[in-house]
Formats: structure tokens, C-alpha cells, sequence
């Protein structure tokens, strides 16, 4: 199978006040294509902060990081940015979604932003509402809709520049059990119709288990 993402050897070190804090070091991951892996493991291990690092969020003290066999240069915030824009979907615990802004236009902004036209980006935030169960919730701001609808049009959103890996950090953090089963069977349909990958942090281990593959935190170190 084709790697989507390569953690080769990643560390990652925090200072605070000159001295350092080891989150973690020499961790080796991949993630072929359409593969869904699961990261487990206490609050604090380091898992955001790997994630962090798989998005191109956050640069490793050591290590490399291959995405679609391609080495990542840390070289600026521009061309990180592109990388991101390019292969990479995110959907976080608080799902960021802005509160001045419609359900679809939330949906459309990555496409706007990206130079797509308006009405382009509004028929393609459109299509992706269809698929998760939204369109009639499309004219709606965040705020008028309930806690699952509003992690559904986070899922939307990180679909829309059809990226080759999704992140997500406890997706259903704030959910409660059934709605959270809901979201992330509908989460995990959507990822293998898109034929993209899923790298997922969770400390929900029935979650966990719907993956392909479960990596515990724990075990790297």
C-alpha cells in the first residue's frame, strides 16, 4: 500500500523556564492509504502534541515527517500552510467553528480562502451537507444547532479540499456515548468514501476499536 504519513524517529521537547520536558522520543508511525488508526492513551501522554505534528502544526525537536512520500521541509508558515490546504483535514473536540458565519458558508470558507469561487465552494459545502445529514440545516448559524450536528458540519468541513489525511483529535470529546457512536460510524463512512486516511485520538476505546488499528500512546515511549 501507498504511505500516506510517515513518522520517522519524531521527538518532542518543551522548555519551560530552560529546562526540558520529554513528551515523547523515537516514535515511528505509518498510515497507509484509507487506513484508520486510532491513538490511545491518559490525558498528558503527548497525544495532541503528536497529532500536532502529523497536521504540520507543530514542528518535532528530531525526526521527519513524510507525507504522501513526500519529506516536509519546516522551512516557513506559507509553505506549511499549503501542505495543509493541500492533504490535510481537521477536526478538533471544540469543533472551531465561526459563530458570525452560516452552517454552509463554515462549510464553503477552505474553498473561498483557497480561490474558489463563491458559488463553486457553496455547491461543493452543499454536496458534503447532503452526505452528512445537513442540508436542511445549511442557512443555520453554529449556536442553532445541536452539539452533534455541529461536530457533523466540522466533518464537512475538513472534506471539502478532499484531503488525503484526516486529523482528529477527540472528535467526540464533548458528546455524549450514542451521539458520539453516531458521529464517528458516519465519520468513518465518509473517510473510506473519500478514500482518505484517519489518524485519531481518543480515549473513548469503544471509538478506538471501530479503527483498523490501535496504537496506545504508552507503548511508543
Amino acid at each position: 500500500m501507498n504511505k500516506v504519513l510517515e513518522l520517522k524517529n519524531i521527538s518532542r521537547t518543551y522548555y519551560i523556564r530552560e529546562a526540558p520536558i520529554r513528551v515523547f522520543e523515537n516514535i515511528n508511525i505509518n498510515i497507509d492509504k484509507k487506513e484508520k488508526l486510532a491513538l490511545v492513551g491518559p490525558s498528558g501522554c503527548g497525544k495532541t502534541s503528536l497529532l500536532n505534528i502529523a497536521g504540520l502544526l507543530e514542528r518535532p525537536n528530531k525526526g521527519e515527517v513524510l507525507l504522501n512520500g513526500l519529506e516536509i521541509e519546516w522551512i516557513s508558515d506559507k509553505k506549511m500552510s499549503e501542505y495543509r490546504k493541500k492533504n490535510i483535514g481537521f477536526v478538533f473536540q471544540f469543533n472551531n467553528l465561526l459563530s458570525d458565519f452560516t452552517v454552509i458558508e463554515n462549510v464553503a470558507l477552505p474553498l473561498i480562502i483557497d480561490g474558489y469561487s463563491r458559488k463553486e465552494s457553496i455547491k461543493r459545502a452543499n454536496d458534503l451537507l447532503t452526505q452528512v445529514g445537513l442540508s436542511n440545516r445549511a442557512g443555520n448559524y453554529p449556536n442553532q444547532v445541536s452539539g452533534g450536528e455541529q461536530q457533523r458540519v466540522a466533518i464537512a468541513r475538513a472534506l471539502v479540499n478532499n484531503p488525503s489525511l484526516i486529523i482528529a483529535d477527540e472528535p467526540t470529546g464533548n458528546l455524549d456515548q450514542k451521539t458520539a457512536m453516531n458521529i464517528v460510524e458516519l465519520f468513518n463512512k465518509l473517510v473510506d468514501e473519500f478514500d482518505c486516511s484517519l489518524f485519531l485520538a481518543t480515549h473513548n476505546i469503544e471509538i478506538a476499536n471501530l479503527q483498523d488499528n490501535v496504537l496506545n500512546m504508552e507503548g511508543l515511549n
